[in-house]
């Protein structure tokens, strides 16, 4: 199954959603087709900022042809650019997915011949060091899993100055999941990133994972974690269930962050990289 048919399979319940609204954009003649575009980028949960934000450029550029029109603007708000580096730090929220996200990218990289080392420092809980385990058993990449109840900072030192993160391509970092709104484990993950800017400056990446299914309150968790790690790229896990892909483009308008990874099924090849081109096109219904 190629890349654009997984994706457009992963967004089928929000192209659903898009396709009514469109429905009635259109039956209800030109001169209304702004205010129910509004609606319709709404309902995608694309947010009430990006979508006047959106609207306003429609407006302001008096396109006939509606959808053409729409897809450029979405492809420019998504469209950014982004560095590639060595060191991904993974963080995110309980159940966000981003233990499975270390996992799949692994897999990923394992498959195109990269050497991957892989650094679990969520030493509270030890499903997390399990579920790694078995990951890096799968695809032979190597691990170091910290100790329950051992500093996580310490943890990831010890890794990055290991002779298997030396020889690695990528070096995965797992870090505990966490509340966006516990300030003692948001320090403790800003002290992670420090330690890892203090072993290999200039070469580790965060990278948040969030639930495509919580909507707008992903926005909530971005804002948080980018207060306290600056986050460099976003992960949009579950997109196969959920109706709220659009949040990917009130993100990306908000916090000029791109999205590198989006998941679309459970599946080890269902982290799939990110393509503006394609999530814009999956996304808008066909044959409007």
């Amino acid at each position: 199954m190629s890349i654009m048919t997984k994706i457009s399979k992963g967004l089928s319940k929000t192209r659903e959603k898009m396709a009514q609204a469109f429905q009635a954009v259109f039956e209800r003649g030109p001169s209304r087709d702004y205010e129910l575009l509004e609606e319709f980028l709404l309902l995608a949960d694309v947010g009430p900022g990006a979508a006047a934000a959106i609207v306003a450029r429609g407006k302001e550029k008096n396109c006939p042809d509606l959808i053409p029109a729409l897809k450029e603007e979405l492809m420019d708000i998504l469209n950014l650019d982004s560095e590639d580096k060595p060191v991904k730090i993974f963080v995110g929220i309980n159940g966000s997915g981003k233990t499975t996200s270390v996992g799949k990218l692994c897999h990923r990289y394992v498959t195109e011949g990269k050497k991957v080392f892989v650094i679990g420092t969520d030493t509270f809980r030890a499903a997390a060091d399990m579920q790694l385990e078995e990951w890096c058993r799968r695809t032979g990449a190597p691990c170091l899993l910290g100790k329950p109840g051992s500093d996580p900072g310490s943890v990831l030192f010890d890794g990055l100055n290991s002779a298997a993160a030396r020889n690695a391509d990528y070096i995965l970092c797992d870090t505990a999941g966490r509340l966006h709104s516990n300030k003692n484990l948001m320090q403790e993950l800003e002290k992670i990133i420090r330690v890892s800017e203090r072993v290999r400056p200039g070469d580790a990446e965060v990278l948040l994972t969030l639930d495509a299914a919580t909507g707008q309150n992903a926005l909530q968790q971005m804002e948080t974690f980018a207060q306290a790690v600056k986050p460099a790229g976003i992960i949009l896990t579950k997109l196969d269930g959920s109706a709220k892909g659009g949040v990917a483009i009130a993100l990306a308008a908000k916090y000029q962050v791109p999205i590198k990874y989006i998941g679309v099924g459970e599946g080890s090849e269902d982290l799939l990289p990110f393509s503006a081109d394609i999530y814009v096109n999956s996304l808008l219904p066909e044959n409007e």
